[in-house]
């Protein structure tokens, strides 16, 4: 079922979604995205934006906000950062309003590096990365920041207090906490990391680190793999050598599968626990019962659990916008970061120019179980962190 509504995704981004140009109206408020269709993250990234799709498009239906329809325009960047910029730079040249659910974190960086989004005076909201780094406090200096291989003129960014990034999901560093505190509730002592030489896994491999020592213990063992290769071989070799209880996996789409399938191989008994970045679907999909007991941290909340009314809310949208698109985390929180949006919007935000001054007004904003918390000088929304486990049967449980 998700194969098909991926499907049928991608070709409406493709007929509808080319150019924001076409769309620009003053009756209507364009949103931004580049977004990983194809590539490593391409799984979470169309489900991020099936799900943000079908809030607007819900609320579309009845009317739009304040006479105005919110207008989604997507664009594929296949997780490479150059391409990041390059359809950002479209976003600019075409005036849309705000920017909204971008994947990956050395692409984000990018932007920041190159100033494009300060420049333009651009906010993006909700994008799909973690980093600490891009979650620095008001008032942080800013100072040179490594980032990987994934080199474009230079191979450092400017971080401190980033004005323009307006973050919905906890950081890496809340997911590391959680996850460490698991383990160590759990009497695991001993704990490795598998982590990707990009911003991704850096920042990752550093939110462990620091979340290891408040509980006074050093990392066990690491191994770090090359992004453009993927291979985790010699990683698995390097952790193991250390019989570590549980191994965090800070990588994503093959890399993670691969390391999982590996590593079960040599040692059955740890325990794995990956980011919320991994998609637990083809994770599955991959390495079928070897899956199991692996351990993912969420940054929304479940989108099954009828408790909560956001999810029941998510349900429903998706069950009359996009009936053919299976309910996941990232469409879920493509809901989110669509819904702040929409109340962005409704509070004045309806041009690039006051979308700033209307985000920084959502303070304590519940959309329904789920706090969002913004001022003049917040912009890490939300520090929720939930832990689930892959079960026999290939589902999440809590």
């Amino acid at each position: 079922m998700i194969r098909t509504a991926h499907r049928a995704l991608l070709l409406t981004v493709c007929f509808a979604f080319s150019s924001a140009a076409s769309y620009a109206a003053d009756d209507a408020v364009i949103v931004g995205q580049s977004v990983a269709l194809t590539g490593p993250l391409a799984e979470s990234g169309k489900e991020l934006s099936a799900g943000m799709k079908a809030y607007f498009d819900s609320i579309n239906a009845k009317g739009g906000v304040n006479g105005k329809k919110i207008t989604l325009v997507v664009k594929d960047d296949a997780s490479l950062p150059a391409k990041t910029l390059q359809n950002t730079q479209s976003f600019i040249t075409d005036n849309v309003d705000v920017l909204a659910g971008y994947t990956g974190t050395p692409n984000v960086a990018l932007l920041i590096r190159t100033k494009k989004l300060k420049d333009a005076e651009l906010p993006l909201v909700g994008a799909l990365t973690g980093a600490d780094s891009l979650r620095a406090p008001f008032g942080t200096e800013e100072k040179a920041a490594g980032q990987g291989n994934y080199k474009l003129e230079g191979d450092a960014f400017q971080e401190g207090y980033i004005p323009q990034l307006f973050h919905i999901r906890a950081g890496y560093g809340d997911e590391a906490r959680k996850i460490v505190k698991q383990a160590v509730s759990l009497g695991m002592q001993k704990i490795g990391v598998l982590y990707s030489d990009d911003a991704f896994g850096k920042s990752g491999m550093a939110a462990v680190t620091a979340a290891l020592r408040e509980h006074n213990l050093e990392l066990a063992s690491k191994g770090i793999y090359n992004i453009k290769t993927g291979d985790v071989k010699e990683s698995v070799k390097t952790i193991n050598q250390a019989k570590p209880q549980a191994v965090v996996i800070i990588a994503t789409g093959e890399a993670a599968q691969s390391f999982v399938q590996q590593y079960r191989d040599i040692d059955p008994g740890a325990q794995l626990f990956a980011l919320s970045a991994v998609g637990y679907k083809s994770l599955v999909k991959a390495v079928g019962a070897k899956a199991q007991g692996v351990g993912i941290s969420q940054v929304v909340p479940m989108p099954w659990n009828s408790l909560t009314p956001v999810s029941k809310e998510h349900q429903k949208v998706m069950k009359e916008f996009a009936p053919n698109v299976s309910l996941t985390y990232s469409t879920m929180e493509g809901h989110i970061v669509a819904k702040v949006i929409t109340e962005a919007i409704k509070r004045g935000g309806i041009n690039r120019a006051k979308m700033r001054e209307a985000l920084e007004g959502l303070k304590s904003l519940d959309v329904g179980g789920y706090v969002v918390n913004f001022s003049d000088q917040e912009r890490r929304g939300s520090k929720f962190v939930d832990i689930t486990v892959i079960g026999k049967d290939g589902e999440l449980m809590r």
